[in-house]
């Protein structure tokens, strides 16, 4: 994720348009699974927001309403999605600087932002800024616990890319900043987790923390992106519990730039430098292996995993898709041979939800009756797709369908409670609307 990618590389005629399903190319799929194994997605909108860009997703807890950040109109974004097939504009909420993220509780949505370097309280009744809590540093990325008792916001403090041509380390270092959702938000206050010197990072005295995820102990899961590291913070204690590398890929990749698509060359030896990160619900973490620090690469090396991970908390890998995440993209026909010589389809994004499946499922009605099936969703910036992946099985996910979406997918947001996913196009300031069924 990267806060600072602000222009507009499309624009659609009107803002706030919606294009509705029957205007669209169906999404394709790879395999068909069997009926009522698992669900299938199918895009019913494609809405262009108010503002400027769109970039990461929240939503309130009933899923009728969507946030999201707009890093060049300094705002947060809201978008009314009681009908899923017709998003309409709920106004925008001014933030003073470049919203980075945003997360929601019950009663607030809490948008990191880049500028004052803080966090921006947002009262969802009256859609005013109720409070804002010092943070410190440059943050990047904000998750809210499960049970609503912390917020944990990774406070990147990113390199500058014209010292000393972004090599690391480079003062001052990230951190991660924890703040507990008690009592009136005038009242909460940041505590900062050093994330220095631990076992398994490249650079120890910069850690430069990229993204941060919960689960429902109340671990942080938070990606170290340059240094190729994730580490888990127990938020209660703000303590560092482990830390792990992420290791480096070797596997068939196209790595040529010639007009061609074929997956015959070798991929040797690089580093994964994952981005998102999701906990998967038995426990283990799903990281997205977008590939960033190419400063110290030589000719012919690369960095980027070219696909995605699932680990075990100690860092031992579960599961690898190898070529076959961006075979399948090709097979759907969006991937771009251009990437193939830097970093490919760059997976940056992940998600994941438990859907159900039944005649009640979709069309935004809600998660259906049937057998509850767990999705991960693996998004690809650079060839503008999302794969969803059955993950019944953890340590053999199945690949259902590839999903176009809006140009640059940068936040991918599930909603099982009402049948729906979302991902926001930076690139083209949209948010791409799917239903289950």
């Amino acid at each position: 994720m990267s806060p600072h990618r602000t222009a507009r590389t499309r624009r659609l005629a009107l803002a706030g348009a919606v294009v509705l399903a029957a205007g669209l190319p169906a999404a394709p799929a790879l395999a068909a699974p069997p009926k009522g194994a698992a669900p299938t997605f199918t895009q019913v909108a494609r809405y262009e927001v108010v503002g400027d860009v769109a970039e990461i997703l929240a939503a309130t807890k009933d899923g009728r309403t969507v946030l999201h950040t707009d890093s060049g109109g300094e705002q947060i974004g809201f978008v009314d999605i009681s009908d899923p097939a017709a998003p309409e504009a709920a106004g925008e909420v001014p933030v003073g600087g470049e919203p980075t993220s945003v997360a929601t509780t019950d009663r607030y949505a809490l948008a990191a932002v880049d500028g004052p370097d803080d966090l921006a309280v947002i009262d969802l009744a009256s859609r005013a800024v109720v409070a804002r809590v010092p943070l410190g540093g440059q943050p990047d990325s904000v998750a809210v616990s499960p049970d609503g008792r912390y917020a944990a916001v990774a406070v990147e403090n990113q390199r500058d890319e014209e010292v000393d041509d972004g090599a690391m380390p480079q003062d001052p270092p990230g951190f991660l900043a924890v703040v507990d959702l008690k009592g009136e938000p005038t009242r909460w206050k940041a505590r900062q987790v050093d994330l220095r010197g631990l076992p398994g990072t490249r650079f120890p005295t910069d850690p430069e923390p990229e993204y941060v995820t919960i689960n429902d102990r109340g671990t942080a899961a938070v990606t170290l992106q340059e240094n190729n590291a994730v580490a888990l913070v127990d938020l209660g204690r703000g303590r560092v519990t482990g830390s792990f590398s992420t290791g480096a890929v070797t596997q068939p990749a196209d790595l040529t730039d010639d007009g061609r698509v074929s997956f015959t060359e070798q991929l040797t030896g690089a580093r994964r430098e994952p981005d998102g990160i999701s906990w998967t619900p038995q426990g283990r973490l799903i990281t997205a292996d977008e590939g960033d620090y190419d400063v110290d690469l030589t000719d012919g090396q690369f960095v980027g995993g070219r696909g995605w991970t699932v680990f075990d908390t100690r860092g031992g890998v579960v599961f690898t898709p190898g070529s076959s995440f961006e075979e399948g993209i090709a097979a759907a026909g969006l991937y771009d041979d251009g990437r193939s010589d830097n970093r490919g389809v760059e997976a940056e994004g992940t998600a994941v939800g438990v859907y159900a499946t039944g005649p009640s499922a979709g069309a935004g009605r809600g998660p259906g009756k049937g057998r509850a099936v767990p999705l991960a969703f693996i998004g690809a910036e650079r060839a503008d797709a999302v794969g969803v992946y059955d993950i019944s099985d953890e340590r053999r996910p199945r690949l259902l369908q590839v999903l176009g979406t809006g140009d640059a997918p940068e936040g991918l947001l599930a909603l099982p409670q009402r049948g729906l996913f979302l991902a926001s196009g930076e690139g083209d300031g949209t948010i791409s609307v799917y239903s289950a069924r």
